[in-house]
């Protein structure tokens, strides 16, 4: 038996869509176990009733993506993190599967390699990549760079009492964007990674703006755009996490209370603390 802690995660960070995302200090507790046969899955914790029991269970799919499709299993998921509010749970599906997978096997497989099959798994890696990695990552071009957690930096986490299926917040998006708001949101990420990358807070109030994604989806998320127009207008670097309909914020030390205090009282209902930036990914424990 193998035990992994993997963590919820925030993809795009506003501006970065599909290509930057960053692990949080909150982790999912996976445990598999090799059987002579068959599909055993239980769970608990606040999300132990959204996991999947059958076949299309994402820690099963993980496992045997490297072990094959006959592979017996045990598993079970303490599920902390909620599922469909935007922090990655089909991340952590993907990835404590691979990595239990890559430990159950005598650990041959290298980062890049999960990574592979874990983006083919998900479809896209801003968020398996922090998943795996830890860190904040920048994904392009099949190609993935991880930048360690600045200091005096953490995430203000807003989570949504309901919760939202990702292919619908994407199918609201725009096949094409103007030049203009492409070229705003390439200047806004570049920013962003540089502001992450030398630990500059106070760029990072101009760096998460967007307007590739948001404002369509706004739209399916009215209490979601209020927070985040509410947190901005305090002065703080919100924007949705990941599809929504939960909001995040990158906050400096010195702001952070005041950016959990102004969003409890936003978001009556919702689920509100800052959490710091994992520098670890998905690990066995």
């Amino acid at each position: 038996m193998v035990r992994v802690l993997a963590p919820a995660t925030v993809a795009n960070l506003g501006p970065g869509f599909d290509a930057l995302g960053l692990a949080l200090d909150w982790y999912d507790e996976v445990t598999v176990e090799p059987i002579e046969r068959g599909l055993e899955i239980t769970a608990s914790g606040p999300g132990a009733d959204a996991v999947l029991t059958d076949e299309t269970n994402g820690i099963a799919r993980g496992v045997r993506a490297l072990l094959g499709d006959e592979t017996g299993l045990r598993v079970h998921r303490r599920a902390e993190v909620a599922f469909g509010r935007g922090f990655g749970s089909s991340a952590i599906s993907y990835v404590a599967g691979l990595v239990a997978a890559r430990a159950l096997s005598g650990g041959d497989d290298s980062d890049d390699r999960l990574l592979a099959e874990a983006t083919r798994l998900e479809g896209h890696p801003d968020n398996v990549a922090p998943c795996l990695l830890g860190g904040i990552t920048v994904c392009a071009g099949g190609r993935v760079a991880r930048l360690d957690p600045p200091a005096g930096i953490g995430v203000l986490t807003c989570v949504a009492p309901g919760g939202l299926v990702t292919a619908e917040a994407r199918a609201v998006l725009a096949e094409t964007v103007s030049r203009v708001a492409a070229v705003d949101n390439v200047g806004r990420a570049g920013l962003l990674v540089a502001a992450l990358a030398s630990g500059r807070a106070d760029l990072l109030f101009e760096a998460t703006a967007d307007r590739l994604h948001q404002d369509a989806r706004f739209e399916l998320m009215p209490e979601s755009a209020a927070l985040v127009r509410g947190l901005r207008a305090g002065g703080f670097a919100a924007f949705l996490s990941g599809a929504g309909p939960s909001v995040s914020a990158l906050v400096d030390d010195a702001r952070a209370a005041a950016a959990r205090t102004l969003a409890s009282i936003l978001a009556e209902g919702w689920t509100v603390r800052v959490v710091p930036i994992a520098a670890r990914g998905a690990h066995v424990a």
